[in-house]
């Protein structure tokens, strides 16, 4: 179990991997639950979505307590671990909300109205770590929100008058509200951790136990309805479906990785570096649609995709690329390009340096030259007052 840790903890280390892996696992939870809906079930499925979330909590929670070191074990105290419920109960109110505001309106509506999670995660972000953005990176997240929206628009006229999607609205700004928070608390939570293995166990716990309180809390309210007594067998019920297929077990591994991955891209990167990984998952996953499913991709959705690589480039480019030249960024294609380049800069630069060190020289002009000192000069200048006096006095007797 050391060598494992050490290997996932060492890849866990690589940003690059950490967003691939990530794009892929959002990539294909959407594509898995859109594979597992099941025609005149209820909900749409053939399983309980609550029970999944709750699966997916305890395999997330075994597998961090499996990998957390021996020497943590000694360290973990329930009175601090109360901290770690807050974003817990966010997460399960967020899913919650989700459910609810997909009763009010459409898969693409929702789409368009879970942009509002750009800028409600980049302000939460910029408050409660205190890292400062440039006003270009700014602007690269508005352009991000700008082509998800495109991206994501409806084909079809939106009724704006309806009640329903006044109501969807309200709910899609409380889970944008809630997904930031969770999200950033749990990043600040997970970079003051002595190991992420101890935080996650705390968060997936409270996680587990925010899923059995919601499932009782259903339960409860059904019996309540129906006038009979909550029983333990009415929450066993809620995890028919799994013993049908293999469809629904895939969906819950595919969201333990997806929640492993996000709390080492907390851990090593940021919330803003996940922000693109989702964006760009949404573009592969739009692709994989067109391929496999028959998806028609629209002119809008392509150009948004567009105006969001651009908004990469923008937020994570360094300043001297975005103020450098064209001459500079053709020049660094190539190796032997950018080495003639450099040759040529620091010609450049050594000229430079020459035609300041002429200019220093021969702006002395004839009028400001230093007169020369004398000896007589420097006599005087080194003079004490005593040996002034004496030569005075002298010149006075003379």
């Amino acid at each position: 179990m050391a060598g494992l840790r050490s290997f996932v903890d060492r890849w866990a280390r690589n940003r690059v991997l950490l967003v691939l892996v990530l794009m892929a696992a959002y990539s294909a939870q959407s594509l898995l639950i859109a594979a597992s809906k099941t025609e005149g079930a209820a909900g749409g499925f053939s399983y309980d979505a609550t029970a999944a979330v709750l699966l997916a909590e305890l395999l997330k929670l075994l597998f961090a307590l499996a990998m957390m070191p021996p020497e943590s074990w000694a360290t973990l105290s329930l009175r601090r671990s109360w901290v770690f419920a807050v974003p817990a109960v966010l997460y399960t109110a967020q899913n919650r909300l989700v459910f609810e505001a997909l009763r009010c309106i459409s898969p693409p509506q929702y789409q368009l109205l879970n942009n509002m999670k750009l800028f409600t995660t980049s302000l939460v972000y910029r408050v409660a770590m205190q890292r400062e953005l440039r006003v270009l990176q700014w602007l690269a997240l508005l352009l991000l929100g700008l082509g998800m929206t495109l991206a994501t628009v409806p084909v079809g006229q939106l009724e704006l008058s309806s009640q329903d999607l006044k109501l969807g609205t309200g709910m899609m700004v409380a889970v944008s509200w809630c997904s930031a928070l969770a999200g950033v608390l749990n990043e600040w939570l997970i970079k003051r951790s002595n190991n992420i293995m101890e935080a996650n166990v705390w968060l997936y716990g409270y996680g587990v136990l925010a899923s059995c309180v919601q499932l009782a809390l259903l339960d409860t309210g059904r019996g309540s309805q129906s006038g009979g007594d909550f029983q333990l067998s009415d929450m066993l019920r809620h995890f028919r479906g799994f013993d049908e297929s293999m469809m629904p077990w895939l969906v819950v591994l595919c969201n333990a990785v997806l929640g492993q991955t996000i709390a080492y891209l907390f851990r090593y990167a940021d919330s803003i570096i996940k922000l693109y990984a989702v964006c760009a998952a949404m573009g592969f996953t739009t692709l994989v649609s067109t391929v496999v499913f028959g998806f028609q991709l629209h002119l809008h959705a392509s150009i948004g995709y567009l105006v969001s690589a651009i908004s990469v480039c923008l937020y994570y480019s360094p300043p001297e690329k975005l103020l450098a030249t064209d001459a500079e960024m053709l020049g660094s294609l190539s190796w032997g390009g950018l080495g003639k380049h450099s040759a040529a800069r620091e010609k450049d630069v050594d000229g430079t340096k020459q035609a300041f060190t002429a200019v220093e020289n021969v702006s002395v002009l004839p009028s400001q030259t230093p007169r020369q000192t004398t000896l007589k000069d420097r006599s005087t200048r080194n003079d004490s007052p005593a040996a002034k006096a004496a030569r005075k006095e002298g010149a006075v007797k003379s």
